[in-house]
């Protein structure tokens, strides 16, 4: 099953992709780790982040307006909704994997932390265009999506059935031409 194997490293692209081909089932998996300075400054500014609401959050229980309470209110919502997503960036660079797995006549395709996370099942027969997805270099949501401190910035794509997938999260350039490559070839011979 995609969910827990893990790979014995036969084969590695770069320093974040591990695969393993047995002839009947194929399995990869990429990495969501940074460097270490990158992963300490995340959890930093996550601690700090948490502070700072609940610093916030003692002060909502006080003598204050109504309108002031509703501020708060609103802040509170807002840095809720940023703390979920610095927690959940740095379980991904801490724990996360993106597991890819072809057997018999499937792609699965898995955001793993911890063990958890839903595994995406698409018929190979189904899959079209697969490839490098291309952005422009110098627009703000690739600079931004390419970014540590966000999880996103895919580099590998197909359409399966109307629906665009894509997956490889901030791959290298090169990296992701050489993963590209491994599977068009295997997808190939399977379909």
């Amino acid at each position: 099953m995609c969910a827990n194997t893990i790979i014995r490293v036969n084969n590695s692209i770069g320093d974040r992709i591990a695969f393993q081909n047995s002839g009947e089932v194929f399995q990869a998996e990429i990495s969501g780790k940074i460097e270490k300075w990158k992963e300490t400054l995340l959890f930093t500014w996550g601690i700090a982040w948490t502070f700072c609401g609940i610093y916030i959050l003692f002060f909502f229980f006080g003598e204050w307006t109504m309108d002031e309470k509703v501020f708060l209110l609103v802040y509170l919502g807002f840095w809720a909704y940023f703390e979920y997503k610095v927690v959940n960036v740095w379980l991904w660079r801490k724990f996360g994997k993106e597991r890819i797995r072809i057997i018999g006549d499937e792609l699965e395709i898995k955001n793993d932390v911890l063990g958890y996370g839903k595994v995406r099942r698409y018929f190979i027969s189904n899959i079209k265009d697969f490839g490098l997805i291309q952005y422009k270099d110098s627009s703000f949501s690739t600079v931004y999506g390419r970014s540590f401190w966000v999880i996103g910035g895919e580099s590998l794509g197909f359409d399966h059935l109307g629906e665009n997938v894509a997956f490889g999260r901030q791959l290298e350039t090169r990296d992701a031409e050489q993963m590209a490559k491994v599977l068009k070839r295997l997808l190939k011979k399977k379909s």
